[in-house]
């Protein structure tokens, strides 16, 4: 085959890429539990609401098939696909990804996220708004700094807790079994928690939203109702009765459905843009920005 056939077959795998407005967002469960899932949607929110094309639950080991290879031929079966959210941390806390093998101590260090958290750690402590929380490049990122430096924001879970870490070595191994396919998927992060705070004001959410969503006792009314607000908001279609309540009938399926919701909004230009000052392989987390967004209630 010669090199100007494939360069054609490329730019013609691109060019369907970036013609498609389907997305997909995946929930990664622990690397022993069935509990992974994938949702497919497609649509513009800037012009029409979302579909759900397609629902995948329990996507585990199957004798020696890994749940990897298992997303892996998913994605491709329905690709080519214009984006692909995950729902947990793509890249490591600065000491976690560090190789020199000297450590001069965080305030010495001449790594630049290291130096941009201690910046906007005194930047915070000199505004005495609060009492400034202690900053950790072993177990933070910048943009976990970033959130803690906000006045209004509730304090995140670390990007290498002990629940988080296994999750960030799942999908950046995921990220590098993707990379070997033809075309490649470059996974996006989002945190759903976060998300659903953004889009609590433009869907008319209750103000707890983040923390009842996931709790035992309210936590599926309130799914339901999240879904319910985004149809009457006209950012989803509507759904069938059994699809929304296989949507809201897990914590797992409705991490992967938000996901692609913010895949789907990242498409159409709704997501917070990444600040200059921020480089891309810090990690940066796309929530939902829906300032030019028109949406209505239906009657």
């Amino acid at each position: 085959m010669s090199d100007a056939t494939i360069l054609t077959r490329k730019a013609s795998k691109n060019a369907s890429q970036s013609l498609s407005r389907e997305a997909a967002g995946i929930h990664l469960s622990g690397p022993n539990a069935n509990k992974t899932a994938l949702v497919l949607v497609s649509g513009d929110p800037g012009q029409e609401a979302i579909e759900i094309s397609k629902v995948y639950e329990k996507i585990g080991a199957f004798g020696t098939l890994f749940s990897d290879e298992r997303l892996a031929d998913l994605l491709t079966r329905h690709g080519p696909l214009a984006a692909v959210f995950v729902d947990c941390p793509l890249t490591l806390p600065p000491c976690v990804a560090c190789q020199r093998p000297l450590c001069p101590g965080a305030v010495q260090c001449d790594d630049v996220a290291v130096a941009y958290m201690m910046a906007i750690s005194s930047r915070v402590r000199r505004r005495g708004a609060r009492k400034a929380r202690p900053v950790n490049p072993q177990s933070q990122r910048v943009w976990d700094v970033m959130r803690l430096s906000e006045p209004t924001e509730d304090a995140t879970e670390p990007t290498f807790s002990a629940n988080l870490a296994p999750l960030v070595t799942r999908a950046r191994t995921l990220q590098r079994r993707l990379n070997a396919l033809d075309p490649q998927i470059l996974l996006k992060e989002t945190q759903i928690s976060t998300a659903l705070d953004a889009l609590r004001q433009p869907l008319c959410l209750p103000d707890q939203v983040k923390l009842e969503y996931r709790r035992f006792e309210t936590g599926l009314a309130m799914r339901e109702s999240i879904i319910e607000s985004m149809i009457k908001r006209r950012l989803l279609a509507p759904q069938r009765t059994d699809v929304i309540a296989q949507i809201s009938g897990s914590v797992e399926i409705f991490h992967a459905f938000m996901a692609a919701v913010v895949g789907s909004l990242h498409l159409a230009g709704l997501t917070l843009e990444r600040p200059e000052s921020f480089r891309e392989e810090d990690g940066w987390v796309h929530l939902p920005d829906l300032a030019d967004w028109v949406g209505a209630a239906t009657e």
